[in-house]
């Protein structure tokens, strides 16, 4: 997903969440609207922590898979240099 999209699906949460409170609450949904854009920037401020956090994540894992596969490549060169040396 993208940045727009995951910010946009917070906020839009959030306002839903808002929503629905004072739905609960029984009281006018769109009576204060300035808490409704509070809430919605919130929401999506932890969105677009979501989104690096898990960009983060995907390199941080990839560098690990690199540094994996190179130590499995040296560990096969290792065993074939010793069979190559064992049976001579």
């Amino acid at each position: 997903m993208t940045l727009i999209t995951t910010v946009t699906g917070f906020a839009a949460f959030g306002v839903a969440v808002r929503a629905y409170a004072l739905a609960l609450e029984r009281r006018p949904v769109f009576d204060n609207p300035i808490t409704h854009v509070l809430t919605a920037t919130f929401f999506g401020g932890v969105g677009a922590y979501i989104y690096h956090a898990e960009e983060r994540q995907v390199e941080l894992i990839e560098k690990r898979k690199q540094v994996l596969l190179a130590n499995r490549k040296r560990r096969l060169e290792n065993g074939a240099d010793k069979a190559a040396a064992s049976s001579s």
